[in-house]
């Protein structure tokens, strides 16, 4: 009898310790959830916070372009648009960002006026006046890139409106039905300079090394009637880009227009270019206005908010016509995991170095020595 009793009073204690064990697990189980569901539930909330802060900040961005175009008629590094948005320490964070010029970058869809033939031909023979096509082979042969015959004829027929080759070198639907995989023409456009890796002709480390110098930006006003070139703005364009607009004056061009700018009016450019570049003033027409401006209208602006656990980065490009009213025609909101270690104190430093074409510190050092006027972006590293 007594050891009948031990034997229940052990199987007792195990029953026991079982069921406080499973107590235990199952409390430890609602805890973490809770736990997750504590810090889920923040996570939101603060994106959501940071969703709204950046976009509070997007607007901020367009009262000033807008206070900048009824305050001046051209755009440079010295407008108030130009200039960073420092840290701004905000409840339980940090917002900073930029805004940066894309008329200052190669727009892929300029290619869309030339409509035949012999607008090509026009526009690369003529040697007394630059054109998009010329400065397109110029940066081509900055970046090392080979020239061959389709190069500029395959990017027209990619964004023209019609499948008709625009000569012997162009490629429409039946070229790229034989790709494997096969692919379509877009005959529209592009969306984005990334874009360019799908034209024939084009491989993916060429477009990489063109993508700080190039973008993708509409060719129609707004009224969707009137076809317009997006012109370069030579007070924001990168060295690069003035180099390939210089042509065989390169580097003369190039230093003279960093020299001389901000340029207030199209004819203090020419001035400019007269006196440094010994050439008289119909001479400099080269440089059609229908290539360069001293103005802008498609700015992209960069926003990033830190708060709690939460990082959001916001990249929107804004249309800014001198005669209708702002516009957002596109916005990129990206949540970021704070967690997510950066090389740099913020993301958008990488995106701005990537985008002037700077290859490290110490290159942003040089720069930054230097005495010019630089991008703001590139100042606070967006």
């Amino acid at each position: 009898m007594i050891t009948r009793r031990s034997g229940q009073s052990g199987v007792a204690l195990l029953a026991a310790l079982a069921l406080t064990m499973a107590v235990v697990m199952i409390m430890a189980n609602i805890f973490y959830r809770h736990q997750i569901n504590v810090a889920q539930t923040a996570l939101a909330l603060h994106q959501d916070q940071a969703s709204l802060l950046a976009l509070g900040g997007e607007s901020w961005a367009q009262q000033l372009l807008e206070e900048d175009k009824t305050n001046n008629q051209h755009d440079g590094f010295d407008d108030l648009w130009a200039q960073a948005i420092p840290a701004m320490p905000v409840d339980g964070g940090l917002l900073n960002g930029c805004i940066s010029d894309l008329q200052g970058q190669f727009n892929l869809n300029n290619f869309a006026k030339i409509g035949n033939s012999g607008a090509l031909r026009t526009a690369l023979s003529n040697n007394n006046i630059a054109s998009f096509a010329k400065v397109w082979n110029y940066l081509l042969n900055l970046q090392e890139i080979p020239q061959f015959p389709g190069r500029i004829e395959n990017i027209i027929d990619w964004v023209d409106d019609n499948q008709r080759p625009i000569n012997s070198y162009g490629t429409e639907y039946e070229d790229y039905a034989g790709l494997m995989p096969p692919r379509m023409v877009a005959d529209v456009p592009m969306v984005e300079a990334a874009e360019l890796a799908s034209v024939m002709g084009y491989e993916i480390f060429e477009v990489q090394k063109l993508m700080p110098w190039i973008t993708a930006l509409p060719v129609t006003t707004i009224s969707n009637k009137i076809p317009a070139v997006t012109t370069i703005n030579i007070n924001t364009a990168s060295d690069e880009l003035l180099l390939a607009l210089g042509g065989d004056y390169d580097l003369q061009f190039r230093d003279s227009v960093v020299a001389g700018r901000p340029f207030k009016k199209i004819e203090d450019f020419h001035k400019q270019l007269d006196d440094d570049l010994g050439l008289a003033p119909s001479a400099v027409t080269r440089w059609p206005e229908t290539l360069v401006d001293i103005k802008s209208e498609y700015f992209q602006l960069y926003i990033e908010v830190i708060l709690g656990e939460a990082r959001i980065e916001v990249k929107s490009i804004i249309y800014r016509p001198y005669s209708a009213n702002l516009a957002i025609i596109s916005r990129d909101l990206t949540a970021v995991p704070v967690s997510v270690e950066k090389n740099k104190s913020s993301e958008l430093f990488e995106k701005l170095i990537s985008s002037v074409g700077i290859g490290s510190d110490d290159d942003a050092e040089d720069i930054i020595d230097d005495q010019q006027v630089q991008p703001a972006c590139l100042m606070i590293g967006a």
